[in-house]
């Protein structure tokens, strides 16, 4: 038990020291680029993002469910 919580401790420490060094990375590829570029850069990535989502193929297995409005109604047996 106390081993598995040093190892989730590590994880934890290991997340807040890149969420701390994230900021400084971020500044310093902005200042390396440009702020123009970057967002233009942003928004090309976007674009193409959004492109691929629309033209997925949906997948084999999943169905389109309509809500559980369409369902056709129970009845007992021998009522017609």
């Amino acid at each position: 038990m106390a081993e598995r919580l040093m190892q989730t401790f590590e994880r934890l420490i290991m997340v807040l020291i890149v969420l701390s060094l994230l900021p400084c990375l971020v500044g310093a590829i902005v200042h390396a680029i440009g702020t123009v570029n970057l967002l233009l850069m942003l928004g090309v990535v976007s674009f193409v993002a959004y492109l691929r989502h629309g033209n997925r193929a949906p997948s084999v297995g999943r169905r389109r469910t309509t809500g559980g409005g369409e369902r056709s109604p129970l009845l007992p047996k021998g009522d017609d």
